[in-house]
């Protein structure tokens, strides 16, 4: 069922968590918090707070500042959430939507072609949304969300008391100084140039993304809190601390820089493969290329301790009476 919402104005001095969405006049409006299937009003007006954002249609665009009016939600992973603007009649209003992760202060998702906003949610937990007068446009609106999963109440830093002096993201600190990476304000679409380092804790995984330096290269990595390193690979494809470690495998990431992967996929023509031969066995490996070795197949070499690569064998072009001549 439908409710309806009429937004209270409360002035009190608010604090937004986070790196890249702050408020910049001295008071602002508390945020609402809105739930499955709400329609909320809401109105934009010459003295509303203002916030920072970002184009994240525009490569490398710089922050901007535009008046309007925060939201929080909670939402579990895996839903689909569409979030819609409608600007009353008479309203010269032009909305953009803003929403960030309350976990990690990134902003996750940004539009300002059409008055809707639909994002699958990676990682259960709070969520802002802004509601932004484009070009300085004001007027009253109704926001409606729908797609979040009743009853979802997670624990997240703007659940806390707020206060001008919040401790910096310590995560982002620890890739800064440990391993020196610059750290971006939030993922983009595309990763695959970058360095993404997962923090599993607890029930939830933080994720950021960096810029390559001479000591990582692009890839994926978790953060192993038991050896405060960067292993590659994906949080759950890491070896236990207490398991046994495969020596082979070790030897693959170890001396050849390779990701290795825990099981090969049906088709690998995009893969490294690896035949392993010991002890009259033959183990295989498949791991992402890297700028040493392309994908392809290799098979290990123990008295040259190489990988080397397997020769294809050449298409046959010509046959005569069944029998494949090559040219």
């Amino acid at each position: 069922m439908f409710t309806q919402t009429v937004i209270n104005r409360i002035a009190t001095p608010f604090a937004i968590s986070g790196f890249i969405l702050s408020i910049l006049t001295h008071t602002a409006t508390a945020a609402t918090t809105l739930d499955n299937n709400d329609n909320v009003r809401g109105f934009i007006q010459t003295n509303s707070s203002s916030f920072r954002y970002r184009n994240d249609l525009v490569p490398n665009a710089p922050m901007e500042t535009a008046a309007g009016e925060e939201y929080r939600f909670n939402a579990q992973q895996g839903d689909t959430v569409r979030i819609s603007v409608k600007p009353e009649e008479g309203s010269t209003l032009s909305p953009i939507l803003v929403l960030s992760s309350s976990q990690t202060g990134n902003q996750v998702a940004y539009n300002d072609k059409t008055n809707l906003l639909v994002y699958q949610v990676p990682i259960s937990g709070e969520y802002k949304l802004l509601v932004l007068g484009d070009n300085n446009t004001r007027g009253r609106y109704t926001v409606s969300l729908s797609g979040i999963t009743p009853g979802v109440i997670v624990n997240n830093p703007s659940n806390q008391p707020s206060s001008s002096n919040q401790t910096p993201d310590k995560r982002k600190q620890l890739l800064r100084d440990d391993f020196g990476l610059r750290v971006l304000e939030n993922c983009p679409a595309a990763t695959g140039s970058l360095v993404v380092v997962s923090f599993p804790e607890s029930d939830q995984t933080y994720t950021y993304c960096a810029n390559p330096n001479r000591f990582l290269e692009a890839g994926q990595y978790t953060y192993d809190m038991s050896t405060e390193t960067l292993k590659p690979g994906r949080p759950g494809t890491q070896t236990a601390a207490n398991q046994t470690t495969d020596p082979r495998q070790e030897k693959l990431e170890d001396e050849y820089g390779l990701n290795v992967l825990d099981t090969c996929p049906p088709a690998t023509s995009s893969f490294v493969v690896i035949s392993y031969p010991e002890g009259g066995q033959s183990y295989r490996y498949c791991a992402d290329p890297n700028r040493v070795f392309p994908a392809g197949e290799y098979t290990y070499n123990a008295s040259t301790q190489s990988l080397e690569p397997v020769k294809q064998p050449e298409a046959c072009t010509v046959q005569v009476g069944g029998v494949c001549i090559v040219r």
